[in-house]
């Protein structure tokens, strides 16, 4: 794996002062609108729902130590001194002085040539990058980065635009994400002996959450409905559900999890 170790009290998180800019006239926070307003800014080819999900994956752990409320899926109320109350809340967890996370589950030489979402795309779509130093594993990043940008463009995700720039396709993450989940699919149907089930968006996803697998592109969990199996992006709120019947609803390349509620005839 590639982790990131940096101190625990650099700072208020970036994403609780997007959380907190994007609440500051009405105290509350919609990913949705959070969406559309990362999309219409977007021009380096990134990944806006990832993006909004990454928000929305820290509003869950906020909520948990009870520092924002949801009202639902796609209103949060949020205190006008969140990032103040995120930091604390997070050098509570880290001893205030390191925070460790990982950044992807492979090396660098790995995800160079491979078909998925790897941390090097979400690293040229980036609007902050990393600060690379010019030595040791930093030169290594940097050169890995040369490589996946050529392997880009010679695989037709990318336009050459000179001098070491490239222009992604404008879905060119949830691309790449899409083949490495077919592909982790196609592999775990051989080994179960049932059919990989693509989630559809603004379908119902159910059955039992019987694990989870990480990929390049991040973590997915696997819900088998008996039949066949589905794939779908891991969020936290479903850890404890792990062997236990789950539904929810398919939000572009996200679920909407309904926790609690039991599987049936009506739904």
């Amino acid at each position: 794996m590639i982790v990131a170790v940096g101190s625990g009290s650099a700072g208020p998180r970036a994403a609780d002062l997007n959380i907190a800019n994007m609440a500051r006239e009405t105290g509350v926070y919609r990913p949705s609108a959070h969406l559309e307003q990362a999309t219409a800014n977007d021009r380096l080819g990134g990944d806006p729902e990832a993006f909004i999900r990454s928000h929305v994956r820290r509003l869950e752990a906020l909520r948990r130590a009870g520092l924002v409320e949801r009202i639902d899926a796609d209103h949060w109320r949020i205190p006008t001194n969140l990032p103040e109350r995120g930091q604390v809340y997070d050098q509570s967890r880290n001893g205030g002085n390191i925070r460790i996370g990982i950044l992807s589950p492979t090396g660098v030489d790995h995800q160079v040539r491979h078909d998925g979402a790897t941390r090097l795309d979400r690293e040229l779509a980036s609007r902050q990058r990393i600060v690379l130093a010019n030595e040791g594993f930093g030169l290594e990043v940097q050169a890995a980065l040369a490589q996946r940008r050529q392997w880009l463009v010679d695989m037709g995700y990318a336009t050459n635009l000179g001098d070491g720039r490239i222009r992604g396709i404008r879905d060119l993450i949830k691309r790449l994400e899409s083949a490495d989940v077919d592909r982790a699919g196609k592999a775990l149907a051989v080994q179960r002996g049932r059919k990989s089930q693509p989630a559809v968006p603004g379908y119902y996803v159910m059955g039992e959450l019987v694990g989870s697998i990480r990929l390049s592109s991040g973590r997915f969990a696997m819900i088998d409905d008996g039949l066949g199996f589905s794939l779908v992006p891991w969020r936290p709120v479903i850890e404890k559900e792990i062997g236990r019947e789950v539904i929810g609803v398919m939000r572009g390349t996200d679920v909407s999890w309904q926790l609690g509620r039991k599987l049936g005839l009506g739904i």
